[in-house]
């Protein structure tokens, strides 16, 4: 027996990921056309915006599940803005949102943006332990004079303790490096 198939459409399904964009930054870079706004508020004050938001994401993924009914999801990418602002608490609610709503790849590999301005010591390590697998780490360059002009809020030592910070909490990261 032979099956036409219509030009254009798929034999199968492709992979399925994920986005999840959380928009906030410490400072809005002047070189970034990406949907960011500028977090005014301390760690405290932050809580309920990240509840907040966290339950609009919910409810957008719920609202979007009739369109991805059954399919896996490969790859998740949490990406802004700036995710490493969140809470690692409310990085984790947002994984378990995430898997209590889609079947995840047993080697799904979950990324967050990271700002190696808005790290302290153990944070990258609570984000692993909240469910994130690689890093994204915003490094952008290793020249201080480079990154002063690209109005960033870290210099390069602090990018070299991100990337040591990682190297102990993640097999896998990969630094945004800027050229030309």
């Amino acid at each position: 027996m032979i099956t036409l198939q219509r030009p254009g459409a798929l034999s199968a399904l492709p992979p399925l990921s994920l986005y999840v964009h959380l928009p906030w930054c410490l400072k809005k870079c002047p070189y970034c056309d990406f949907n960011s706004h500028e977090l005014k508020s301390d760690a405290i004050e932050r809580a309920p915006l990240e509840a907040r938001y966290l339950d609009a994401l919910r409810a957008d993924l719920e609202a979007a599940l009739p369109q991805i009914w059954g399919r896996r999801v490969f790859t998740v990418f949490i990406g802004g803005g700036t995710p490493s602002l969140f809470s690692p608490d409310s990085i984790d609610r947002l994984l378990a949102d995430i898997r209590a709503r889609l079947p995840l790849e047993a080697a799904c590999e979950i990324t967050l943006e990271a700002n190696p301005g808005t790290f302290e010591r153990d944070r990258f390590k609570a984000f692993r332990e909240a469910g994130v697998t690689r890093l994204s780490i915003g490094v952008q360059s290793f020249d201080d004079a480079k990154l002063k002009a690209l109005g960033r809020v870290h210099d390069r030592a602090q990018a070299l303790a991100a990337v040591e910070e990682a190297q102990r909490h993640f097999e896998t990261f990969n630094l945004d490096l800027m050229y030309a």
